[in-house]
């Protein structure tokens, strides 16, 4: 691809005045006061900083901000123009940290993604979560506070991208000559550094032909970052979440067992059979899509409802496994393996077609030093002990519906890596990690940074019995115990609070009106 990229400014309005050119669109979602040609706000500034250093860009403004609000809804409205009207590469130095807005956000994200618009997107100045910048589909950014870079410079971080999916590091205090001469200097901020990134990105598209993925993106600039990472592999592959499917094939193994909850994402097909049929199945489900993806070009019809992942549930064969990364890369597809023991790590040919492949690994940890004390994060926090035989991550699902229901955005943690695709976080078991306090301390730093209304960690009974027993866990404000005792196949409920107040009850089973009893009982806990 040569010649001019188009960038769309998502901001606050862009005044061309400063720049000295003409910008493509000028458009509106938030309508608010006209700026003169003389004012510097936010918008203007990204747009001069990716002229700077890409002066072959041509820009377009899309305002969804007034007096520096705006909502998620105008957001996803300013990535569906985008994407309708041709542009490139959005620049987006702006975000919200509203948990709330996730899920809109992540579809509106994912869906630009598949229409191949690039989202370059600044991270919250205070460290915590962001959307859109957080999400896979997206390159996330923030500003340098070591002072190591200079103008132009840019670093990838591993563990900042595996943590919180804010890919690289940039420069962000620019020098800038207006139109008129006038000199402006940015100050130190996530906003002023996601531009110089979309401007490098600009310079890659210019010189690529067919367009790169947003995984390719990410390798080539690596590859030309400050002081980069000398692995044949670089860890841009690990993702602390596969947030960014939009459909998927679900194959789930024989032997094991699914949640009835349902999942984040549409479902091309969901099927259980033997591991070692999966393969042959993917390729005939790749196949029939294929077929009517061809059928619908030949009509004129564009196709944006592609599949774009496997799902595995279950424990698959070396053998199988193998299989079915072959096929995935030859028909370009990311693969989740979820399994409670096996490990499998794909083959070079395999990260070399810039495929993303997510299994469990670490889970939600962090060094003492990194986390915040619970009462410090203000978050009320339930701790639930469930039996193997619940399906937990239903009565999860339903709980959170509850509590989103009377206005409380809830984030919750569960030690079952089959969480991430209902939108939940998996954590470590905790006799895997430093105990369960430990994972206290992680579940309230990461629910502070994802800034919720409550905090749920969810860990098997078997794992925590011990601990539960001496005494009540430090800065948990409810234990909810969920067992079944196998004499009586019922289910056995205790709530006991910091302050030592406890219930019990008996249940025949977990029912939608089971649940939304315990969730009243949890929530006159919480107000009062």
């Amino acid at each position: 691809m040569n010649g001019k990229i188009h960038v769309a400014i998502i901001d606050d309005g862009v005044n061309a005045g400063f720049l000295n050119t003409q910008l493509l669109y000028n458009v509106e979602i938030a309508h608010g006061d006209v700026e003169d040609g003389r004012t510097l706000n936010h918008g203007t500034l990204c747009a001069a900083i990716v002229q700077t250093y890409f002066p072959d860009a041509i820009i377009s403004s899309v305002k969804i901000m007034n007096h520096r609000k705006g909502n998620a809804a105008q957001l996803c409205a300013a990535l569906d123009w985008c994407v309708k009207h041709g542009v490139q590469v959005a620049n987006i130095s702006l975000g919200s940290i509203n948990y709330r807005d996730r899920g809109m956000l992540r579809e509106a994200v994912n869906n630009a993604a598949m229409a191949g618009l690039i989202m370059v997107c600044a991270a919250q100045n205070g460290g915590l979560l962001t959307y859109p910048a957080s999400f896979a589909n997206v390159i996330g950014v923030r500003c340098d506070h070591s002072g190591i870079l200079t103008a132009g410079q840019y670093t990838y971080d591993a563990e900042k991208a595996f943590s919180s999916g804010i890919d690289f590091t940039a420069f962000a205090k620019h020098e800038l000559v207006g139109a008129a001469g006038e000199a402006v200097q940015c100050p130190n901020s996530n906003s002023y550094a996601t531009p110089l990134i979309t401007a490098h990105i600009c310079k890659v598209l210019q010189q690529s032909m067919p367009v790169p993925s947003i995984e390719q993106l990410k390798h080539i600039l690596h590859k030309y970052s400050y002081l980069p990472i000398q692995d044949t592999i670089i860890p841009v592959m690990r993702y602390g979440h596969p947030d960014w499917i939009r459909r998927a094939y679900v194959f789930i193994e024989d032997c094991a067992i699914s949640s009835k909850a349902p999942y984040y994402f549409q479902t091309q097909c969901e099927a259980q059979l033997p591991g070692d049929k999966i393969a042959a199945i993917f390729e005939q489900a790749i196949l029939r899509e294929r077929e009517q993806q061809d059928t619908a070009l030949e009509g004129g019809q564009r196709v944006y409802d592609l599949t774009d992942t496997i799902v595995l549930l279950g424990e698959m064969e070396p053998v199988s496994l193998q299989e079915v990364e072959q096929l995935a890369s030859r028909y370009g597809k990311h693969v989740v393996y979820i399994s409670k023991n096996q490990r499998h790590i794909p083959a070079l040919n395999f990260s070399s077609c810039y495929l993303r492949w997510w299994q469990q690994e670490g889970g939600l940890f962090m060094t003492r030093e990194e986390t915040i004390a619970i009462e410090d994060s203000r978050i009320p926090l339930i701790c639930i002990y469930y039996d193997k035989d619940i399906d937990i991550i239903y009565f999860l699902h339903e709980l959170r519906g509850q509590f989103a229901r009377d206005g409380y955005q809830s984030w919750i943690a569960v030690d079952q890596s089959a969480a991430v695709l209902h939108d939940m976080e998996y954590t470590l078991p905790s006799n895997a990690s430093n105990g369960l306090q430990e994972l206290l301390y992680n579940a309230g730093t990461m629910a502070y940074n994802a800034y919720t209304d409550i905090a749920i960690l969810c860990v098997e009974a078997t794992n925590i019995t011990h601990c539960t027993k001496e005494r009540v866990l430090l800065d948990v404000d409810i234990e909810l115990s969920i067992l079944v005792k196998a004499e009586t196949e019922r289910i056995y409920i205790s709530i006991r609070t910091e302050q030592g107040y406890l219930k019990e009850g008996v249940l025949s089973n977990l029912n939608v009106g089971d649940i939304g009893g315990i969730y009243t009982y949890l929530e006159q806990l919480l107000v009062d």
